[in-house]
């Protein structure tokens, strides 16, 4: 099991995004409502339900826990152990006192489903949002086994990266890998080949990845980024194996013997990216020096590029690559609410709502809310307000 952690500042947006699915009228996009703790569906009656929470801690801004658990494409799961491995999931999350929502989505070649969370917590405190990441994959990996579920290696056993949600709904849709995936395989493969760094860079460049080592001016390496088709990644975003620190005691690197073969690399690589060559003295990474720049092609292949409908020129024929939104909230929707609402409030006959358990959290809450004096605030900002009317008719 795969797990997609998202924290964002809109609750409202992530939510519209599974309510367009809810209320699809096309049946291979349509989600199902498995539990939620909210006492209706209208939007009204969410939003005042979160504003009363998010008062408890207005400083908190985000607030929005949403994450997504994608099983095996071969798994036999049903609404009922899909929704208790999801419940089970939140509680060792620490959202066990919670406003909630869980959707089981139907647009994937696997079975998945998605939680959403308020940080906020009924009783006036904050779920911590401290390793989010490596607690969700820890947790995923306890799951497989209590409910014998396909297992997968951890992201720190695994020499290779599993892909995230997107890259898996990605390659299901369209049959081919993303950026980071062709990566792995090109550069998995030149490190079979290869039996010391010379040889490494020699079949990294014939297939057509470029190699940049983090070098200090004594000459040590830290570090090491690959690019390949103006597609940039740190050894760590594919994989342990990857690594600067495992490559170098695979290839048995020696700092003077391998000296000139990095520096010439490191050359090649640049040369590759002459616009705003002087970034590499301004303290920015790797990364964000190269994702800048524009790749120079030969001569040679400067027609087939005007030609080309391809936006990137160092996009492969072989590969089709999909640039993924980094913003969540982009991604799952926003504040508007969703088109072909139903008109009465479904969730009133939905048997899945928690209704009288949200209802007597909210009595909880409102008491709570009276005692730090928020909601008397309210009332006297308005009465004031008011008052001063009153003086202004007079």
């Amino acid at each position: 099991m795969i797990t997609k952690v998202s924290i964002g500042t809109s609750f409202m947006g992530a939510l519209n995004y599974n309510l367009q699915k809810l209320y699809s009228k096309d049946e291979s996009q349509k989600a199902e409502l498995l539990a939620t703790n909210f006492a209706s569906l209208k939007q009204q009656s969410i939003k005042n339900e979160l504003r009363l929470l998010q008062s408890l801690n207005p400083r908190l801004k985000r607030n929005t826990f949403h994450t997504s658990l994608n099983f095996g494409k071969d798994e036999v799961i049903s609404n009922d152990k899909m929704l208790t491995i999801a419940e089970e999931y939140m509680k060792k999350m620490g959202f066990d006192n919670n406003a909630y929502f869980i959707f089981r989505h139907h647009d994937t070649g696997h079975p998945h489903c998605h939680i959403l969370v308020l940080r906020n917590r009924f009783d006036g405190t904050v779920v911590s949002d401290s390793r989010n990441y490596q607690r969700s994959d820890q947790i995923a990996r306890e799951l497989e086994i209590e409910y014998n579920l396909e297992q997968v290696k951890s992201s720190q056993e695994s020499k290779v990266k599993s892909p995230d949600k997107d890259e898996i709904e990605m390659a299901l849709r369209t049959g081919k890998a993303s950026q980071r995936m062709v990566l792995q395989e090109l550069v998995g493969a030149a490190l079979k080949k290869s039996n010391n760094i010379p040889s490494f860079i020699g079949h990294l460049e014939k297939s057509g990845v470029y190699v940049l080592f983090n070098q200090a001016s004594t000459g040590r390496v830290s570090g090491i980024s690959y690019c390949y088709g103006g597609f940039v990644a740190k050894g760590q975003a594919l994989g342990n194996q990857f690594k600067w620190g495992q490559v170098s005691k695979t290839l048995h690197y020696e700092q003077a013997k391998d000296l000139q073969s990095i520096d010439e690399a490191n050359h090649r690589t640049r040369a590759a990216y002459p616009k705003g060559e002087n970034d590499y003295s301004a303290g920015k990474s790797t990364v964000d020096r190269m994702s800048n720049r524009t790749a120079k092609l030969p001569e040679s292949n400067l027609e087939e590029s005007k030609n080309s409908s391809r936006s990137n020129p160092f996009e492969s024929s072989n590969h089709s690559f999909e640039t993924r939104s980094t913003n969540r909230e982009t991604d799952f929707g926003n504040d508007r609410e969703p088109e072909n609402l139903p008109s009465s409030d479904q969730g009133s006959t939905n048997s899945f709502f928690h209704a009288p358990s949200a209802i007597a959290s909210l009595g909880d809450l409102l008491a709570a809310a009276s005692t730090t004096g928020n909601v008397n605030d309210d009332s006297k900002r308005k009465k004031k307000k008011e008052d001063k009317n009153i003086g202004i008719g007079r």
